[in-house]
Formats: structure tokens, C-alpha cells, sequence
């Protein structure tokens, strides 16, 4: 079981991770509204969950002074949509900036893409002619709790179950300008735990220090227990008008964060409250094939022009 209401502040903190100093205004304007959502929430235990908030922001002070902002939510508790795909969508322009995000995800697979760009701050001679920023954030997060039972083993028996949580994805080089007027990043999170000891087996990634791949985590257990496994990934991209080093920024993970459980003995449940079976490898969608197709052809038709004749 778990507590929602503990969930969004959990949330808001992951996207403070290595925000511009440029974003300050609409961060808090975002942290604000995640809390005054989380504040709504009731305080109950939940079985399963699926949640992926965003904001996208594009500011400007001159020539002209506003902004367009958007923070939608997707929210789905104990709800078997869960373990299709589900996505959220957005994006914001105003004084020349833009910035977009996009979420996809299920139970066991969660994607998430951030983009943003804005025009220099001066023209040749050195005189400003436009000032401002946009950012976006992405966070989708999924939560699941598993029940220890099959095989035909006796409550107490000693088990195991390994999460095998696999990362791609990309950020924009350079995806970091000191005093923050140019970032991009891209974090995320696997969490193994057994419910009634709360033993558990934990790994944070992050695309500035470590490589993608496969890693695989093990807990032990015990048969009549609960497991839950969570997943959390997160993206965001900013660029200022005084950014030296380029003009736009974004973190591509529209690939996968895949999430896989195996138990130690064949036939041990691995089915959760959310009806999904989590021993299934993660896999790309059709559309996804589709896109991955397209971009074979294209590498394919780039060689052929440039093979010498």
C-alpha cells in the first residue's frame, strides 16, 4: 500500500534537479500549483499508480512583457488504464521562445521528452533586443505493489525477485552553461521494496554522470509478503537569451525506461494490484517500430549518397 498524498511533493523535488537559475519564476509557479494539487489529494492508501506532470514555459521581459505557461497532469490511481499506454502533451511560445513536452507510459515503461529554445539576447553591435527564457520538465512516475505467492510454495518460504531496469535516451550537447542559462537533463529512478520489512533495493541515474544500458537489482523476501516496485523518469530542457553556447536545448528519452521483475523460482506471481504482468521485457510499441523503421531507411539512403563512386 502506499500514500498518494506523499507522491506529487516527492515529484515536485526530483524536477528541481539541476534547474537554470533563469527558470526561478516558473519553477515556483509550478511547485506551487504541484502542491496546491497535492494538497487536494486525499490522504488515502493506494495499490497501484500512474502520474506524469509537465510544465512548459516561455517568459519574456522585452520587447514585449508576458508569458504562455501550461501544467497538465495525468493522474491515474487503482485504474486499469494504467497498464496501457498513456500519453500527455504540451507546449508554450511567446517572444520568440518555445518550449514542448511529451510523456508516454504504462505500468513497467515510462518515455519523456523536453524541449526549449529562445532567440539571442543582442544583435550585432551588442544592443538588446529581446530578453526572456522557456523551459519545460517532464515526470512520469509509476507505482505497483506485487503479492508474494505462487508456485506452490509455503507462506515463509525465502525468495527473491530482480528488477531489471533498462535506460536510453539523449540530452543536447552542450547540455549545460555555467550560470545556467543553457540546460538540459535527464534523471531517472527504480525502487524494490518489501512492504512489511520495508528491506528494499534502489538505483538513481543520471544522464550527466552515467552511462545508459541495463542494470539489475535483487531483493530478498518471503512468500506471503508484498513487494512494490516503482519507477520514476524525468527530463527537462531550458535555454535563456543570454546563453552563449546555443540556442536551444532538449533530453531525449522517447526511447524507454523499461522496468522487468523475475523471480528467483518459476511461477512466483508477478502480476500486480494494477493487473500488469511485470516479468514481460519491455517492448517498443508499434508506433515506435514504425519510427525506428523509418529512421533505418534514412541512415540506409544517408550512406548510399555517401558512398564513393
Amino acid at each position: 500500500m502506499f500514500l498518494r498524498h506523499a507522491l506529487l511533493p516527492a515529484a515536485a523535488h526530483k524536477l528541481q534537479l539541476h534547474r537554470p537559475a533563469g527558470a526561478a519564476r516558473a519553477l515556483g509557479a509550478w511547485l506551487a500549483a504541484a502542491a496546491l494539487l497535492a494538497c487536494s489529494l486525499p490522504a488515502a492508501a493506494i495499490d497501484s499508480q500512474l502520474i506524469a506532470i509537465m510544465n512548459v514555459n516561455a517568459t519574456a521581459f522585452y520587447p514585449i512583457s508576458g508569458k504562455e505557461q501550461h501544467v497538465p497532469v495525468l493522474d491515474l490511481v487503482d485504474d486499469p488504464r494504467s497498464r496501457q499506454m498513456q500519453s500527455l502533451d504540451s507546449s508554450a511560445s511567446f517572444g520568440g521562445g518555445t518550449a514542448t513536452a511529451h510523456f508516454e507510459g504504462r505500468m513497467g515503461l515510462l518515455r519523456a521528452t523536453a524541449t526549449a529554445s529562445f532567440p539571442y539576447c543582442c544583435d550585432a553591435l551588442g544592443y538588446r533586443v529581446v530578453q526572456g527564457y522557456t523551459d519545460a520538465t517532464v515526470q512520469g512516475r509509476f507505482y505497483d505493489s506485487i503479492a508474494v505467492t505462487g508456485a506452490d510454495l509455503a507462506v515463509g518460504t525465502p525468495v527473491s525477485y530482480t528488477v531489471n531496469f533498462s535506460i536510453s535516451g539523449e540530452l543536447s550537447s552542450p547540455s549545460f552553461e555555467m550560470g545556467g542559462f543553457l540546460t538540459a537533463y535527464g534523471v531517472a529512478e527504480v525502487r524494490l521494496r518489501d512492504m512489511a520489512s520495508f528491506a528494499e533495493v534502489n538505483k538513481s541515474w543520471d544522464a550527466s554522470r552515467d552511462a545508459t544500458g541495463m542494470f539489475s537489482l535483487t531483493l530478498d523476501t518471503f512468500v506471503g509478503r508484498t513487494i512494490s516496485l516503482s519507477g520514476m523518469l524525468a527530463v527537462g530542457a531550458s535555454v535563456s537569451d543570454y546563453a552563449q553556447l546555443g540556442r536551444s536545448a532538449w533530453a531525449d528519452f522517447g526511447h524507454s525506461a523499461g522496468y522487468q521483475l523475475l523471480p528467483s523460482v518459476a511461477g512466483l506471481n508477478t502480476t500486480g494490484a494494477s493487473g500488469y504482468d511485470f516479468s514481460a521485457a519491455p517492448v517498443p510499441e508499434p508506433g515506435t517500430w514504425a519510427l525506428m523503421a523509418a529512421g533505418l531507411l534514412a541512415v540506409g539512403a544517408l550512406h548510399r549518397r555517401r558512398r564513393p563512386r
